[in-house]
């Protein structure tokens, strides 16, 4: 018996070492696995660290995006811009929506206008009216050329006249070729009908947009309570968001026909002059505080414009800087007046 315990025993001793291996083994590959799954899970962290910081790259190169447009807007188009924007639907948000509309559409519609009559009056003077009067002489020429008498059938003219009568004919049938040429390339009836258009749809919206505002500050005088949205869609009777489509459309409808550079640039000079007047060097603020000096100063520059006696064959030029502080000390004299 004590042999087969001591043989027991001896197996027991000679198969622990192998125990306690596999023992060891296992433990390295619980600890392996451990190792394995923390990797994997801290490269899944990093993927989604990666993910958001490009997600938060995209989200800001987006918000400079749209920054740097309303720049460019605001710098092609001055303070009120004359692209849509996100629209504040609060009471005192649609107020300020209002009066920056009416005065977006009503400068608009001033520069429309000084462009009608500059691409009218080329269209006219350089175009229409020196062919009318070619083909007059043409016409003329001709007759006197291949007419004859009443009574003995004689040429009218003979000898040198009617040769020179015969080459003066055939340059003018050359210089009508090209200016009819000219004119379609320059194309200045088209462009004259775009902005005709353009003034008689502006028109038309700018009475809705005042006919709306009465509206509008009638009832927000008497505090009308309601839902943004049933106040803008219902109580308001019209939709903003329309009107800015609306200008848009009208905008676009004119990409092949601008308003002249010079034009835009004199307008834009003298809105940002007054906002910085009105507002400080920083030249933003509510559009409510800009609606009186700004309608008074967009009649006096598009009075200067009508009345420079050159007009609309030479573009005026102008110091906007001195032209606001002569208009200026007109306006705050009528002001003092009527106080």
């Amino acid at each position: 018996i004590m042999m087969e315990e001591s043989t027991e025993d001896t197996e027991v001793l000679q198969a622990s070492p192998q125990l306690q291996f596999g023992a060891v083994e296992e433990h390295e590959n619980e600890k392996q696995k451990e190792v394995e799954q923390f990797a994997h899970e801290t490269i899944d962290s990093e993927r989604d660290t990666e993910e958001e910081s490009e997600e938060e790259i995209y989200v800001n190169a987006v918000q400079k995006e749209h920054l740097a447009d309303e720049h460019e807007n605001e710098n092609k188009h001055g303070h009120l811009g004359s692209l849509p924007r996100p629209l504040d639907t609060t009471k005192e948000g649609l107020a300020d929506e209002y009066v920056r509309l009416s005065l977006q559409f009503e400068c608009a519609l001033i520069q429309h206008k000084l462009a009608l009559e500059y691409f009218e009056f080329r269209s006219f003077y350089f175009v229409f009216f020196p062919l009318t009067i070619i083909a007059t002489l043409i016409t003329i020429i001709g007759f006197l050329i291949s007419g004859t008498t009443q009574y003995d059938a004689d040429p009218l003219l003979t000898g040198d006249s009617k040769q020179i009568l015969s080459l003066v004919l055939g340059l003018l049938g050359a210089f009508s070729i090209l200016l009819n040429a000219v004119g379609k390339r320059a194309n200045y009836q088209s462009q004259s009908d775009m902005h005709r258009s353009a003034v008689k749809a502006l028109e038309k919206i700018c009475l809705t947009v005042d006919n709306e505002r009465d509206w509008f500050d009638r009832n927000h005088r008497n505090d009308v309570e309601c839902s943004d949205h049933h106040y803008l869609g219902t109580k308001l009777g019209a939709d903003l968001k329309t009107h800015q489509a609306s200008f848009k459309a009208i905008l676009d409808a004119c990409c092949d026909s601008p308003v002249p550079y010079q034009v835009v640039q004199t307008f834009n000079l003298l809105e940002q002059t007054v906002s910085q007047q009105v507002f400080g060097p920083d030249g933003r603020g509510r559009s409510t505080d800009l609606e009186d000096p700004l309608k008074f100063y967009y009649q006096k520059l598009w009075k200067e414009y009508s009345t420079y006696r050159l007009w609309p064959l030479v573009m005026p030029r102008m110091k906007v800087a001195a032209k606001y502080r002569e208009w200026k000390e007109e306006r705050d004299g009528n002001v003092g007046n009527a106080v």
